[in-house]
């Protein structure tokens, strides 16, 4: 008869399993055996950052299917995870292993892995403000009278339309801050995870318009920066608070904007290849072109997202000054709906030449029924 493996030491199954690397091999670990399981924390924190996985693109209005398919660049593979948490809702951004979903007036974030869900305040409460007015208003007094007069029925009666959310950190850190924009009457806005209101740092005085539209947006060391098509960046002082326009020579095309692991605000350019510039405030505020991005790995997805994760924390040799993204080119036409096949490459910002990773992941549409793809860094925290 064969030892039991069950009757391990707990001490000794401890240290086993914190010599786990990957989520996927911790999440095997636990599930051998119920003393194993008991003997590793649901919530380790000695794992390593993990190489992030791509949401590929899916029906998200109009479908009854809840299953959503994730490529993991580390093992080669796709996984089909059941989540009915994302069915019928709108996902909004992706940050630390979490996603923000949205419907109707609440928000919410949910860890796929995990499938924890943490409830964010209703927009049904009147919220705080920053007291930062929008550019045209002339007198900020009675404008932010006429916002506290309406606030109930700005809440209760108005749709809200969130086009993208990032947090600051982990949701397990206390001092972590969901912040939104929206095309509703709040524009910007951001909340703790215990907090009961929301607080606006900007209002709509009324329909944005193209000019200010905001495209990406950034928060770095208590500084929400925002970008908008062509380039240009506002800064939001949330400590302050307080607002500057830093007025960039324009650079258009597709674009977004990254904090850098060092602190550094990046901004991808993507037209045919990838061009990196880093934000300089030093004198007059200026986009300068960078080849030499240090430590800095880029991963680039649909919809405006891209983040930054440290080569040194990847254990990729050669991993740095490269763009990890999604590849998109037209497969079909056929009754005005276009199909894209979607593969990941890594573009080397130094010689300039593009990897195919992934090969063809399948293929979907891109329109205002698909969730385009996103980056999710797996995280059990």
């Amino acid at each position: 008869m064969g030892p039991n493996w069950c009757l391990l030491p707990p001490e000794l199954l401890q240290s086993i399993a914190e010599k786990a690397t990957s989520i996927a091999d911790y999440i095997r670990f636990r599930a051998v055996c119920h003393p194993w399981r008991s003997a590793s924390s649901p919530r380790p924190r000695h794992l390593p950052i993990q190489l992030p996985w791509l949401m590929l693109p899916y029906k998200a209005h109009g479908n009854d299917d809840s299953t959503r398919l994730f490529y993991d660049i580390s093992a080669s593979k796709i996984h089909s995870l059941d989540l009915p948490e994302t069915h019928g809702v709108e996902i909004c951004g992706s940050s630390y292993g979490w996603l923000v979903l949205h419907t109707g007036k609440v928000t919410s974030l949910f860890n796929p892995i995990t499938r924890a869900t943490i409830s964010l305040p209703p927009y049904t409460v009147p919220p705080s403000d920053l007291g930062i007015a929008p550019l045209n208003v002339q007198n900020a007094a009675i404008f932010f009278g006429d916002c506290c007069v309406n606030n109930s029925a700005l809440c209760s009666t108005h749709t809200f339309f969130v086009e993208k959310a990032i947090l600051t950190s982990s949701p397990m850190d206390a001092g972590c801050m969901v912040i939104i924009y929206t095309t509703s009457l709040w524009e910007l806005a951001f909340c703790k995870i215990r907090d009961e209101r929301w607080t606006v740092i900007q209002y709509h005085e009324e329909g944005p318009t193209e000019w200010y539209e905001i495209c990406d947006l950034s928060c770095i060391n208590g500084v929400l920066y925002t970008l908008n098509p062509y380039g240009f960046v506002t800064m939001y002082n949330l400590i302050t608070p307080s607002k500057t326009e830093l007025d960039c020579e324009p650079i258009s095309s597709i674009i977004y904007l990254v904090q850098g692991v060092d602190g550094d605000v990046f901004l991808i350019r993507y037209c045919g290849e990838h061009t990196v510039y880093k934000l300089s405030i030093d004198g007059e505020p200026t986009w300068i072109k960078v080849d030499d991005v240090g430590k800095n790995v880029f991963f680039v997805g649909g919809d405006c997202q891209a983040f930054s994760l440290s080569s040194d924390h990847l254990q990729l040799p050669g991993a740095a000054k490269c763009v990890y993204y999604d590849s998109r080119r037209t497969e079909q036409e056929q009754n005005y709906l276009s199909w894209y096949n979607h593969k990941i490459k890594l573009g080397n910002l130094d010689n300039e030449t593009v990897t195919d990773l992934s090969g063809d992941l399948g293929s979907f549409q891109i329109n205002g029924l698909w969730r385009e793809s996103l980056w999710l860094t797996p995280s059990l925290l």
